[in-house]
């Protein structure tokens, strides 16, 4: 009986030729799964049966498939962390690369190694990770196209289109030219197939590639990475334009034309098919509710079912589920849902498998061989990259042309051609596929997979140190309100992030400021996060009108500010909305201070209350550190204003707004006093100054600061007999006198229940008797001392909060 067993156990398990689960048809051309599955061990029972015949840990599949997932994660992980200890913006990508480059070279290992058998086991059979990795694969495809808004194409001005079409036209021009018709017959070492692919992937510009680069540059916000998005995406229908004219040329008649009605067929179902019942689901899915896991999942099936339908088609399969993302409405509910669902995971998780393995297929001892050959200008290698230089100095030249042309600055333009030059995840993708189709030889995915790697090292390191995005907000003038004379026009950027917002931003418009008069310009910006789109959007709602049916970020925003507009006919109101990465907020915003030439930015407060006042309904920690991130590097003064009570609109109100500017003395304090200066125009509004002394220094004015400070003040209360309409406009300027932070707080908390805002500097008292003690009780540093105490729980929730800062980013010429 137990020799049966263990014959039986021989013949299931571990013959030769099914080893690790898997068998070869008799044919030996498909790989076949032998069952059961030999996943992991049994324990002690296998032993007991299998005795001495029984297997190691490192020969079942499961073990084998944890292990290489934990060795590929930390392995990776640890080249980024080192690559940015180094300062090297080098993508996440490349990382992956790296690890699978370190370990390629573990197959020269003697074979009882454990690490050769993990990673090089005896048989040339597909293994779990690399099923997994596969998996990772569509998943990447399918997701970069959901993320895809292809209506960026239609948005995209005659120069982006222009320049997308020459960067990958040209360059295909001239390596034809260049290599004439060794395209047709081959060269000493490469055939004339892997010359048309390698000369193809050399001169298109991939959207998905080019957009994660720019990401991890961390210049899609700005209007140049806008600007290489758009270009990008036109140059990626070129070359997939191109390739289809390729497939027609150099295939037979036959199989192009099925390959045609195949791939057409396919994309008139996603459109007339599968994206009217993706609108189906949305319209079934109630607002702000998430999208039912069982369409998630006939989805996914999908995505992998166009990748099949692809294959079988013999086209490049990634190209299926590609597609289908496309026809997932991008943003929320559906698009957002796939992306917050799968993205991480594959991103972090799965996709490393699927880079890290075609890496460990760079054979060393060939590469050291071929490096040898390359100053006899000889070898496989100097062939390849014969055509890879040709074709990357043409696409350099072409491609800095066109933005040349249209008034770009060189360097920007030189950055601009190297991006577009960029090779990565698509194009490894490709090749990787060009082998399985017997189009690439092994060797020669040898040598493109380590361009690649040194393309995705060095040319955004290049392009880091070339194109320096902060220095576009960079301010050459000073933009604050104490250089503007009273009654000059005043503009303001106000930002939106909630719908709670609304009522508190448009109360303060109305009850602080003058209104009636017709210098006042605001500019309101809706800032909405971005979740399954890979590219910001920034609409402008005087310029682009919502098409029928679609679906918009700002209808309560556009709403309320329609109606302000309606009863406030003088001010000049434009609305506009940014769709961006919560990290990137800040940079939308100081474009539009800078393109509207404003004074002054507006920010809401991130944490909102109950309408008692008592508790606290949102604290969104988010919104909070893009206030921080604009307070550094903001190009005019800035303001966060902390809404604590519900004000009466103005023109039902008949008693007078009670404003109260806390002065303690500094820049921040001035630009306190410059905007409470603006408010007297309104003729509701009464002004009080307050003005905290410290007791040591009571009397003194010593110093250009203390100068400025006398001035500003005299200048606010000279201003009060001058104002239009003086007799309803009152000031009132109180000076006390305060020995330390406990002084201040019993002073303030007296008089928090008679103002109904409160002003105050940013830097308000810091460092002085006026705030000791109280520093180290802040909870919240952008609000200054002051402005953190009078919105803390010990205070009466009467009075809102201004807190001002001046503008800090000014440079000279």
């Amino acid at each position: 009986m137990e020799e049966e067993m263990d014959t039986l156990y021989n013949a299931t398990y571990w013959a030769e030729f099914s080893y690790r689960g898997y068998g070869i048809s008799e044919d030996g051309t498909l790989f076949c799964e032998q069952l059961p599955h030999v996943v992991s061990s049994g324990g002690m029972w296998e032993m007991r049966l299998l005795q001495s015949k029984g297997l190691t840990f490192w020969e079942y599949s499961l073990p084998v498939t944890e292990a290489v997932i934990v060795s590929v994660l930390c392995l990776w992980q640890l080249f980024y962390f080192l690559l940015k200890k180094l300062r090297l913006p080098v993508p996440k990508f490349t990382s992956m690369m790296l690890a699978g480059a370190a370990l390629s070279q573990t197959s020269l290992l003697p074979d009882d190694w454990t690490i050769k058998q993990i990673f090089f086991p005896d048989d040339l059979r597909p293994k779990v990770p690399d099923t997994i990795g596969g998996f990772a694969f569509v998943l990447y495809w399918f997701l970069e196209g959901v993320k895809m808004d292809v209506g960026m194409v239609k948005k995209t001005g005659s120069k982006v289109v222009v320049t997308g079409m020459v960067t990958v036209l040209f360059p295909i021009f001239a390596a034809n030219m260049v290599f004439g018709k060794l395209r047709e017959t081959g060269g000493k070492y490469l055939t004339g197939v892997e010359y048309r692919t390698i000369l193809f992937m050399q001169s298109i510009s991939a959207f998905t590639g080019i957009s994660r680069l720019i990401r991890d540059l961390q210049i899609n916000h700005s209007e140049f990475g806008r600007i290489v998005l758009s270009t990008a995406m036109v140059a990626d229908v070129t070359g997939f334009g191109v390739n289809l004219v390729a497939l027609v040329a150099w295939s037979d008649w036959r199989v192009s034309s099925m390959q045609g009605v195949g791939l057409v067929g396919f994309v008139i179902v996603m459109i007339c098919v599968v994206r009217p019942a993706m609108f189906w689901v949305i319209r079934r899915t109630p607002e702000e509710r998430p999208v039912k896991e069982c369409f998630i999942y006939i989805i996914m099936i999908l995505a992998f079912g166009s990748f099949y339908y692809l294959k079988r088609l013999r086209m490049f399969p990634a190209v299926g589920p590609f597609i289908l993302g496309l026809c997932v409405p991008h943003g929320p509910p559906l698009g957002s849902a796939l992306v917050q669902k799968f993205e991480s995971f594959n991103s972090g998780i799965l996709l490393p498998l699927f880079l890290f393995f075609p890496m460990l297929q760079i054979d060393g001892p060939w590469l050291v061989d071929q490096i040898g050959q390359l100053r006899h200008y000889d070898g496989q290698m100097y062939e390849a990259l014969t055509i890879i230089v040709v074709v990357f100095v043409a696409k350099i030249i072409f491609t800095t042309i066109p933005p040349l042309l249209a008034k770009m600055p060189l360097t920007d333009s030189f950055v601009m051609a190297l991006i577009l030059s960029n090779k990565g995840i698509v194009e490894l993708c490709y090749f990787m596929y060009s082998v399985e189709a017997r189009a690439l030889q092994a060797k020669s995915f040898t040598t493109m997979a380590l361009m690649i790697l040194i393309s995705s090292t060095i040319l955004p390191v290049t392009v880091h140190y070339l194109y320096d995005s902060s220095k576009r907000f960079i301010s050459f003038q000073k933009r604050n309100l104490m250089t503007l004379k009273l009654g000059s026009e005043l503009r303001f950027v106000l930002c939106i992030h909630k719908a709670d917002h609304i009522a508190g931003m448009i109360n303060l418009l109305e009850k602080s400021f003058p209104l009636e008069d017709s210098s006042i310009i605001c500019y309101v910006l809706h800032l909405v996060e971005l979740v399954g789109l890979d590219n910001p959007l920034f609409i402008s709602h005087q310029m682009q009108t919502a098409e029928p049916g679609s679906r918009s970020y700002s209808n309560n925003v556009l709403i309320a500010f329609d109606s302000f507009k309606h009863y406030w006919k003088s001010v000049t109101l434009e609305l506009f909305t940014s769709v961006s990465n919560p990290k990137y907020m800040h940079q939308e915003i100081y474009s539009l201070a800078l393109d509207k030439q404003a004074s002054f930015i507006m920010l809401p407060f991130h944490r909102i209350w109950s309408l008692d006042q008592t508790t606290v309904v949102s604290d969104d920690v988010v919104r909070r550190n893009t206030n921080i991130n604009i307070l550094r590097q903001a190009p005019c003064s800035v303001g966060i204003f902390v809404h604590r009570q519900n004000l009466i609109s103005s023109q039902k109100s008949k008693h007078s707004f009670k404003v109260c500017a806390i002065f303690v003395g500094g820049k921040d304090d001035r630009e306190a006093l410059a905007l409470g200066r603006q408010m007297m125009r309104n003729q509701n509004v009464s002004l009080t100054v307050l003005k905290l002394v410290p007791e040591t220094m009571a009397g003194m004015t010593t110093g250009w600061d203390q100068m400025l400070d006398t001035a500003e003040v005299k200048e606010v209360l000279r201003n009060n007999n001058t104002t239009a309409g003086a007799q309803h406009s009152f000031v009132e300027f109180v000076e006390e006198t305060v020995k330390d932070g406990s002084d201040t707080s019993t002073l303030l908390l007296s008089i928090a229940n008679s103002f109904d805002l409160f002003v105050v500097g940013r830097s308000a008292g810091i460092g002085t008797d006026v705030t000791s003690a109280l520093t180290e009780w802040t909870d919240f540093h952008e609000l200054g001392v002051i402005g953190d105490l009078l919105i803390s729980e010990d205070f009466p929730r009467r009075a809102s909060v201004l807190v001002v800062q001046q503008q800090q980013n000014v440079a000279c010429r």
